[in-house]
C-alpha cells in the first residue's frame, strides 16, 4: 500500500525472522586456559614447567634439611659424603694388596703344598665379598632412610590454644609418647627421632652412621647390616689366610727372635695387613654381633641407648619372627621425592642461584 507522501510501507512478515546481513557471528566465548598441575608437570618438560609460571621447583632445590644431592637430586646422602671415600678406601686398598702383593709372593716359591688350593682362587672370595660390601655400602649411603616430611597436616597440631609437647598411644599394652619436633612441626610417629646430623625426622631411626655418610633408618637398615655382616665376613676371610701364610713363613716361632725380623723384611705386606686387618676384626665382629642382638629383640640402637622400654618391648613379635621380619619385610616407599616439583617460598632467582 502507499502511504501518505508517497513513501512505501514495507510488508508485515510473520514467524522468526533471518538476518541476512553479511556480518559474521561473533564466536563462543572460550574458558580461560586452566595452569598444569604439579603431576602432569612431573613428567613433562621444562617448557611445560614455565607455563605455570616461577612457583615450582624440584624439592631438592629447596631441601631444609642438610643432606646432599648430586644427579639433579637422583642420589642424596647425609652432610658428609666424602667420608664414602674413606670408607671405601678401606674396603679396596687392604684387598687389594692382599690379591697384588701378598698372594703372588707365595706363588713365586712353587706350588705350595701346604695350601688346600691353588694360590689364584684364594682371591676369587675376596674379590666376591669386596663387590657385594661396596655395593651394600652405596645402597645404605644413597638411599634414602626414611624422611618425614615436615609441617605434614597428618602429623600437624589440628587442636586450639597451646600444643602439647608429646600424645600418648598404647600399642600392644604398652604407653607410647608421640614427641612433638619443633624444627619438621610435627608430631614424630613411634620409633622416629630428629637427626641433629642430617635435620630431619626419620622413621624407625637407628642412628647416623658417618661412615655410610647417612642415616640408618627404616628404609635403609637393612642395606646397612649388609654391609656390617659382609665386611666382616671379607675380614674374617683375609685375616685367617693372613695367619696360615705367616704360619707357613715362620713368623710366630718366636716373637723375639731375630729371625722374625728377617721375616718381616722379607713379606713387609704381608705383616701390615695382619695387624691393620687384625685390629679392624674385632670392632667390626663387636657390631656384628651387636645388630644381631637388636633384630633379636626388634630394637633400634636409639632405643636401646636411650632405654624407653624398660619393661615390654611392645614391638617385640618374639626372638625368631623378629628376624622373618626383617629378612621378609618389603622396603616403604619414600615419602618425599626429591625430584617432585613442589611450590617454591620465594622467588626462582633466590633458589637457584
Amino acid at each position: 500500500s502507499v502511504a501518505e507522501g508517497g513513501s512505501v510501507v514495507p510488508p508485515l512478515v510473520l514467524g522468526r525472522q533471518v538476518d541476512s546481513s553479511p556480518e559474521k557471528s561473533s564466536p563462543p566465548p572460550r574458558l580461560p586456559k586452566r595452569k598444569p598441575t604439579i603431576e602432569e608437570l612431573a613428567g613433562s618438560s621444562d617448557e611445560h614447567a614455565e607455563e605455570a609460571g616461577n612457583d615450582l621447583v624440584p624439592r631438592w632445590q629447596i631441601w631444609p634439611g642438610n643432606n646432599r644431592f648430586f644427579f639433579e637430586g637422583r642420589f642424596m646422602t647425609g652432610p658428609e659424603p666424602s667420608m664414602l671415600i674413606c670408607t671405601s678406601s678401606l674396603l679396596v686398598v687392604p684387598v687389594i694388596v692382599f690379591i697384588v702383593l701378598v698372594l703372588p709372593s707365595m706363588g713365586d716359591r712353587g706350588a705350595p703344598s701346604w695350601l688346600p688350593v691353588p694360590v689364584p682362587v684364594l682371591a676369587l672370595p675376596a674379590g666376591l665379598l669386596l663387590v657385594f660390601s661396596m655395593v651394600c655400602l652405596f645402597r645404605a649411603s644413597f638411599t634414602e632412610p626414611g624422611i618425614l616430611p615436615r609441617k605434614d597436616p597428618k602429623r600437624g597440631f589440628a587442636g586450639q590454644g597451646v600444643k602439647p609437647q608429646r600424645q600418648d598411644q598404647i600399642i600392644n599394652g604398652v604407653k607410647v609418647s608421640l614427641k612433638w619436633c619443633s624444627t619438621c612441626e610435627i608430631y614424630r610417629p613411634p620409633r622416629s627421632k630428629h637427626c641433629a646430623f642430617c635435620n630431619n625426622c626419620v622413621i624407625k631411626f637407628d642412628h647416623h652412621c658417618p661412615w655410610v655418610s647417612n642415616c640408618v633408618g627404616g628404609r635403609n637398615y637393612k642395606f646397612f647390616f649388609c654391609f656390617v655382616f659382609s665386611t666382616f665376613v671379607l675380614a674374617l676371610y683375609v685375616f685367617s689366610v693372613l695367619v696360615v701364610i705367616a704360619i707357613h713363613v715362620g713368623f710366630f716361632k718366636g716373637l723375639f727372635d731375630p729371625y722374625i725380623f728377617t721375616r718381616a723384611a722379607t713379606y713387609p705386606a704381608l705383616l701390615v695387613l695382619l695387624v691393620f686387618i687384625g685390629c679392624l676384626l674385632f670392632p667390626l665382629g663387636n657390631l656384628m654381633a651387636f645388630h644381631c642382638y637388636l633384630i633379636t629383640k626388634n630394637m633400634t640402637t636409639n632405643e636401646e641407648i636411650t632405654g624407653v622400654y624398660p619393661g615390654k618391648n611392645p614391638f617385640s613379635l618374639g626372638y625368631t619372627r623378629n628376624w622373618k621380619q626383617f629378612l621378609q619385610q618389603f622396603q616403604e616407599p619414600t615419602l618425599v621425592e626429591p625430584g617432585v616439583l613442589v611450590p617454591a617460598p620465594g622467588r626462582k632467582e633466590s633458589i637457584t642461584g
